[in-house]
This record gives structure tokens, C-alpha cells and sequence, in this order.
């Protein structure tokens, strides 16, 4: 069985991952979420997901062994939200979101180094659109001090209290939470990685 590293520190990918089965361990990239060029929503996703997939397989001698590296991100109107800096930024991304459509990106990268040496890697993306219902300035602000938007992109978490704002998706639900299963298991089958059922 191959030895499978998520290179994320994400509790919700982790938990991803345990829910499907998979044993393995953490190894955070630290890599810099800085891109220069231009570039199109799925693009930045895909530059940091390799990015960070990358980084920590780049360290790994054992054979038989894959790195899988994720990366998330929310747009409205053409632009990138990434984590609120504080409660007053959160406010101001929840209130621009309310009863609107945004939609989520997220691209998975999975390395491969097999039994006889060999290294591979694929990296997908897909999109999924968001819909929150229209909320008061009091539903944002008690969402704020409940804590959980802190160290969301886009100021929210689909599979915890945020729930509750969500209108409906159109899409993969897990796309929105950071790691689809199904485009995972794709992948591991398109690079011959076996899974334990």
C-alpha cells in the first residue's frame, strides 16, 4: 500500500481524507501564495496546488509514495477573496456575498514516485457556483464572533455553521470544502494508485 502525504495542514481536508479511507500523514508545504502573472481563476489554483504538491514531494526519497496537494479559492466579479485579515474584512466579503452567486474554485495535484522510481503527476481543477441567502448586518456580525469565518476563504465554511447562508450550490459540494473525493479517486485511477475499500 502506497504511503499517501497530504501536503496541507486543512482540518477539512483532513478530514476528507479520513472519511474516504486513507491513511496518512501531514506535511505542510510553506510555500508562497504569490503569483505574479496573470492569470484565469483555474489557472491560480492549479500554479498553487502543483506548487505546494511539489514542495513537499521534492523532499520525499521513499518510493511508493504520493503527495497530494489541494488549493481553494473564492471569486466574485472577477476578484480573488482569500482569507479575511481581520473581523471588519470578514464583514465586508460576507456582505458583498450575501444574496448573491460566487463560485469556488479548487484544484487538486497529486505526485507519484512508484515501486521501480518512476515520478509522475496530474493536476485537476473544477468550479462550483455558491448561492448565500441575503442576511442582516446582525446575522453577519453574530457569524463573525462565532469565529469560524477567520481562516475561511471567502469568509465561510459550506460544511460547518455557514451552512446555514447557503441558498443552494450548483456543482461538487467538496469542491467548495477544498478536496473532492470523486476527482481525487479519478486521478489516483488515471496514475494506476490503488486504494484500500
Amino acid at each position: 500500500m502506497s504511503n499517501f502525504i497530504l501536503a496541507s495542514s486543512s482540518p477539512r481536508r483532513q478530514d476528507i481524507l479520513n472519511q474516504i479511507g486513507i491513511k496518512f500523514k501531514v506535511i505542510k508545504s510553506n510555500v508562497s501564495e504569490n503569483i505574479s502573472e496573470e492569470c484565469s481563476p483555474e489557472e491560480y489554483v492549479k500554479i498553487l496546488s502543483e506548487r505546494k504538491a511539489k514542495a513537499v514531494f521534492d523532499n520525499i526519497s521513499e518510493k511508493d509514495t504520493v503527495v497530494i496537494g489541494a488549493d481553494t479559492i473564492v471569486v466574485y466579479n472577477n476578484e480573488i477573496l482569500g482569507k479575511p485579515e481581520n473581523k471588519k474584512d470578514a464583514f465586508k466579503t460576507l456582505r458583498m456575498l450575501q444574496g448573491n452567486k460566487h463560485t469556488v474554485y479548487t484544484a487538486i495535484s497529486v505526485f507519484y514516485k512508484s515501486l521501480d522510481g518512476n515520478v509522475s503527476s496530474k493536476t485537476v481543477s473544477d468550479k462550483t457556483d455558491v448561492y448565500i441567502s441575503s442576511l442582516s448586518d446582525g446575522e453577519i456580525l453574530n457569524y463573525i464572533e462565532f469565529g469560524e469565518p477567520m481562516d475561511k476563504a471567502g469568509s465561510y465554511a459550506v460544511q460547518e455553521k455557514g451552512a446555514l447562508f447557503i441558498e443552494r450550490i450548483e456543482g461538487d459540494f467538496y469542491t467548495v470544502v477544498g478536496l473532492s473525493p470523486s476527482k481525487l479517486y479519478n486521478i489516483f485511477n488515471t496514475m494506476g494508485i490503488k486504494i484500500e475499500f
